[in-house]
């Protein structure tokens, strides 16, 4: 029964989208006591709010999640293809035990089945022993496997762009805004929710922006020795799965970033690339042209064939440092990143006084963006969508939604805020003799600047990568080999070495502190003996 009618409502949904192909209005919506609730993005934080809420409601919730990334095939909502026009992404993420133990027992099983993800980062405040290690996963795996848990769950799957400007409010009690950190939904209804700040993370008066390169690879290093070499330094980080796949950071400054651009053979112009959906800003390998090429524009990264470049042999040193032959590197994306500060997470979205009031919630990166170098994004995206599941599940579905319903939820999204982007700011700029300067400046000095005997470097970075080694040795999943880690500096020119040492350490003093727990703070319990939240 549930197969023929998960059947039925797939071809009505097809049907409908032939018919009104730009209707937000098609939407599916049942009558009754039930939260009519549209999920605006279906990547991987409004699916696991939508199906989270789902665990947690049940038939209380009557939950629609729109996303034009998806494509209806004649059997069920699918991801689109690169060749429909939509790059899946492919970096892998680490998520912290404290988020994902919290989530309800089907989501959990649904991210983490058995042999689907890795374990390569050590305990810490926000994944205690006791809850295990931080698990990392593809975020295409992630987005693949919550997509088939919210068709199992019979939620409603819109395969398609909302435009919020034609959004029929009636329809729906609660609006969450999941649709990214370039959100055109939050910005409809920027008279509701305001305007962010860059402010607090400027400086002398120009908002810190950094671009980072990430590479596609397979690393034969060790994964406890490429955690050790990435927090020992700030330009380099890789975050993979045991198997050695993943994605190596190259933190650029900015002249290496005016470097990362494209062109088509032939023509003369450059063609610059920019972040946004469905381009990924990313060159792939192609054996056939001997180039890096994206297959959105047809254009070849210029610097791996430039030999004027000077990002480019800076690349090849990230890659040797790491154990990464050239040959293992499958594709190139650029990543620019920066923060803002809201003030405001919920709002009414209906004028004040309406009798049938709507609001609406950002979570996920359209609430803000957490520079991911301190690997905490999806955490706090995660966090956020569970918190107000959890706090959205405990309204009377047959009640009008009230300001005070999200008050809980406004506190937590703050807490988030201020904790994951202290941690991150701490990440993109530094003190140095007094004064503060971004990572990426300090980077550029050491490369311009003079620089100490290769000994003196060595040493520096051997005594540095020794303590870490030592600090971290009981608390990562297997243990660093010092001489592999001190070969690997062997590997790489004095400037790349200078600049490991400039960089430093990953700051983790003035970051440290206690973690925001979002079930400690809802007062949530679970029945004794099993996961369920009352």
């Amino acid at each position: 029964m549930n197969t023929f009618a998960k059947l039925r409502r797939n071809i009505a949904n097809s049907v409908a989208l032939i018919l009104w192909p730009q209707s937000p209005q098609v939407l599916p919506v049942k009558g009754g006591a039930k939260r009519r609730t549209l999920v605006i993005g279906g990547g991987p934080v409004g699916l696991a709010f939508a199906t989270t809420l789902h665990e947690l409601g049940g038939d209380d919730m009557e939950i629609t999640i729109a996303d034009g990334r998806w494509i209806f095939d004649g059997r069920g909502i699918r991801w689109r293809k690169a060749a429909e026009g939509v790059n899946r992404r492919q970096q892998v993420v680490t998520i912290q035990s404290l988020v994902f133990t919290r989530l309800p027992v089907a989501v959990r099983s649904a991210i983490f089945p058995p042999g689907g993800y890795g374990e390569i980062w050590p305990n810490s405040r926000e994944s205690p022993a006791r809850l295990g290690y931080p698990r990392n996963i593809r975020i295409h795996d992630l987005e693949d496997r919550l997509l088939a848990l919210a068709e199992s769950q019979h939620l409603h799957l819109h395969p398609e762009e909302i435009n919020a400007a034609e959004l029929s409010l009636r329809d729906w009690e609660l609006v969450v805004i999941a649709d990214g950190s370039n959100s055109r939904t939050r910005e409809h209804f920027s008279a509701a929710f305001g305007q962010a700040d860059a402010t607090p993370y400027s400086l002398e008066g120009r908002q810190v922006v950094d671009t980072v390169l990430g590479l596609q690879v397979r690393s034969g290093m060790p994964s406890a020795s490429t955690v050790i070499l990435t927090i020992a330094q700030q330009r380099f980080l890789f975050n993979g799965l045991p198997d050695g796949k993943g994605m190596l950071y190259m933190r650029l400054t900015d002249e290496e970033a005016a470097e990362v651009r494209g062109r088509v053979p032939g023509e003369r112009e450059f063609r610059p690339c920019i972040q946004s959906n469905p381009c990924q800003v990313t060159w792939r390998a192609d054996p056939s042209r001997g180039a890096f090429v994206c297959a959105q524009r047809g254009s070849e990264f210029t610097p791996a064939d430039d030999p004027a470049s000077f990002l480019w042999p800076r690349v090849l040193e990230g890659l040797k440092l790491f154990g990464i032959p050239r040959e293992s590197l499958d594709a190139i994306t650029t990543f620019p990143l920066a923060m803002t500060r809201r003030g405001a997470f919920s709002a009414e979205i209906t004028p004040t006084g309406t009798p049938q009031r709507v609001f609406a919630a950002l979570i996920g990166d359209a609430a803000g963006v957490t520079h991911f170098w301190p690997g905490r994004g999806l955490n706090r995206g995660l966090s956020s969508a569970y918190a107000l599941a959890v706090v959205a599940s405990r309204v009377d579905p047959a009640a009008n939604l009230r300001s005070a319903d999200f008050a809980e939820f406004e506190g937590i999204m703050a807490q988030l805020q201020s904790r994951h982007q202290d941690r991150a700011w701490r990440a993109m700029v530094q003190m140095r003799a007094g004064h503060v300067d971004s990572t990426k400046a300090i980077i550029r000095q050491a490369i311009t600047g003079r620089r100490a005997d290769r000994k003196v470097l060595l040493r520096e970075m051997h005594i540095r990568t020794a303590n870490l080694a030592a600090g971290l040795k009981d608390r990562l999943p297997s243990s660093p080999v010092l001489s592999e880690l001190f070969a690997a500096y062997d590997e790489v020119d004095d400037e790349t070495l200078a600049v490991l040492v400039a960089t430093g350490a990953w700051e983790t003093v003035g970051s440290g502190g206690a973690e925001v727990d979002v079930d400690a703070i809802l007062r949530v319990t679970k029945v004794p003996g099993t996961d369920d939240i009352r």
